[in-house]
């Protein structure tokens, strides 16, 4: 039964009362007790319409609520705290008002100026509403929310403890930053990978460089160069392969005149030339010491001669610079022919060599075809 109930019913009361005793006379001693239930139920009203109002139809005991409630007039004298705001505010009078009540609480929170702006504007407005969150020095966040009841002129403010909330968005926020920081470590992991890999494989074409090279002039060297040989004879379809063996001249007289490092120097300029004048024709390696040969695959016999030919013209002409010091040289050239049937290069060698001796035999600075018979 609300409060207006009760005052009707204490009316007609009063009311009934005044007619009997107006009506029907009766003894003195039920007059006095009329008169003073009168005197009483109208005291009682009177008392009624000056108490505060604090009753409110709540779906649910504020007790029973997880969050502190606390209820005042609108102009902010407390008038309720469930049990909750009353541990929260361990000094709660009901004598205080909300300002007093909150200006020792916001002291604890990391900027209590705005919190302090709502209390003065939810008192200056009753019809003020406003959610917030409060930030406390310990870690601790609240959800503030206050309005005006629907039922009474009173002012609720309710405080709701999210810091389990805002520890998950931060435990989120360090989740994607360790996301982002494992990503941008796999990112770099991967790129030193990479360049380990590219590392790696540089390395190892050197190594294939340096073990199929001459290091002195980077020409084949004789491994290389009868591997390469021996697979010429095998995928050539005619027997239009010739070999070139080759060897400069009086090679120890330029050492003992100018010096080893100087007869470096001829070795180098005359693999350069060689390497020039064979071209696309096939492949020159280096022997060992001054000799050297080339292989031409699917030539004609005249344009194996006239490769010879222009290696040792080259030769003749050309002028090696080591220091201060010229000098020419000359190379002795021989030439053969692989034959179909024959299962290796090496007899091919053996008669290009042969026909290299020849030429060193009639004078040196020639070149030499080996002649079947």
């Amino acid at each position: 039964m609300d409060l207006g109930h009760i005052r009707l019913i204490e009316g007609l009361a009063v009311a009934a009362a005044s007619i009997v005793l107006a009506v029907f006379p009766v003894s003195l001693p039920i007059n006095l007790v009329l008169a003073a239930l009168i005197i009483a139920f109208y005291l009682h009203g009177c008392l009624q319409s000056q108490q505060p109002q604090t009753q409110n139809n709540w779906a649910l005991p504020p007790d029973a609520v997880p969050d502190a409630i606390i209820v005042s007039d609108l102009n902010g004298k407390l008038l309720y705290a469930n049990t909750l705001a009353r541990s929260m505010f361990p000094s709660v009078d009901t004598t205080d008002t909300v300002t007093k009540l909150f200006d020792e609480w916001h002291r604890e929170l990391n900027n209590r100026g705005p919190a302090d702006e709502v209390v003065t504007a939810a008192l200056s407005a009753p019809d003020f509403q406003f959610s917030e969150t409060l930030h406390m020095h310990d870690g601790r966040a609240y959800e503030r929310l206050t309005r005006v009841s629907s039922e009474n002129p009173q002012r609720i403010w309710i405080l709701r403890d999210i810091s389990h909330l805002q520890q998950a968005n931060h435990d989120s926020e360090m989740h994607t930053t360790m996301v982002e920081a494992d990503a941008a470590r796999t990112a770099e992991l991967a790129e030193q990978l990479y360049h380990a890999k590219a590392e790696l494989e540089a390395n190892q074409a050197e190594l294939t460089r340096l073990a199929n090279t001459d290091s002195l002039t980077g020409l084949l060297n004789r491994r290389r160069f009868t591997a390469l040989g021996e697979k010429a004879i095998k995928e050539t379809s005619t027997e239009n392969i010739w070999v070139i063996m080759m060897d400069i001249d009086h090679f120890k007289r330029i050492n003992d005149t100018y010096g080893h490092a100087a007869g470096d120097v001829a070795i180098r300029d005359f693999a350069t030339l060689a390497e020039q004048q064979v071209g696309e024709y096939g492949f020159v390696g280096r022997m060992g010491g001054e000799e050297f040969a080339a292989i031409l695959e699917d030539v004609e016999m005249d344009v194996a001669i006239k490769v010879a030919e222009n290696i040792r013209k080259a030769t003749a002409t050309h002028v090696t610079a080591h220091e201060s010091e010229k000098f020419r040289f000359t190379a002795s050239i021989g030439v053969a022919q692989w034959f179909s049937g024959e299962i290796t290069i090496e007899a091919a060698l053996d008669r290009s060599d042969q026909a290299l001796y020849s030429a060193k035999s009639f004078g040196r600075n020639r070149v030499v075809g080996y002649e079947t018979t």
